[in-house]
C-alpha cells in the first residue's frame, strides 16, 4: 500500500510539472507572437543657449550669461520630438520676480540636417536693461522645461 501511495504521489508531481511547463511555453509563445510597440517619443527641450548673436541656423553664436545694458539678449531653444503645433513660451523675469517679457510661439520645424528643432527668442529694451540678475524660463505646451539665469551689468 505504501508503494502505491508513493507511486501516485510521484505521478501527480510529474503531471503538475509537465502542465506548468506547457503553460510557461504558451505564455512565452503568445508574448513572442505579439508585436512590440516602440515607446512613444517624449517631447523634450534638450538645450537652452543664451547669447548676444544668432546664426542662420537659429543657434546662438556668442554664448554668454553676462550682458550689457544695451544688449539684445538671444535665446535658442533646442527641442526633440515635439508634436506639430506644440508651443514654446519664454518667460523673462528680473531678480525681484517682475515679468520683463513673456512670448509664445510654435516650435520651429525640424532642420533638414538635424532631427531637432531650434526656436529663437530675443528681448531688448530701448532704454537699456537695469543692472541685476535675470532668469528666463522655458515652457513646452505649458510645462516647465528648464531655465537659464544671466546678469546685466553697466
Amino acid at each position: 500500500m505504501r508503494h502505491i501511495n508513493y507511486a501516485a504521489g510521484a505521478l501527480l508531481l510529474a503531471v503538475t510539472i509537465a502542465c506548468s511547463k506547457k503553460e510557461e511555453a504558451a505564455v512565452a509563445d503568445s508574448a513572442a507572437a505579439a508585436p512590440m510597440t516602440p515607446p512613444a517619443a517624449v517631447a523634450n527641450v534638450s538645450i537652452l543657449e543664451l547669447g548676444r548673436g544668432i546664426g542662420p541656423n537659429m543657434r546662438v553664436t556668442d554664448t554668454t550669461s553676462m550682458f550689457k545694458a544695451g544688449d539684445t539678449i538671444y535665446l535658442a531653444v533646442v527641442t526633440e520630438n515635439a508634436a506639430q503645433g506644440s508651443m514654446l513660451t519664454a518667460k523673462w523675469t528680473f531678480q525681484d520676480g517682475q515679468v520683463v517679457d513673456s512670448t509664445s510661439q510654435p516650435v520651429a520645424p525640424p532642420s533638414a540636417t538635424e532631427p531637432v528643432s531650434v526656436t529663437e527668442f530675443h528681448v531688448s529694451k530701448p532704454g537699456g536693461w537695469p543692472a541685476g540678475k535675470y532668469t528666463v524660463e522655458v515652457m513646452l505646451d505649458g510645462a516647465s522645461k528648464g531655465s537659464k539665469t544671466f546678469d546685466v551689468g553697466r
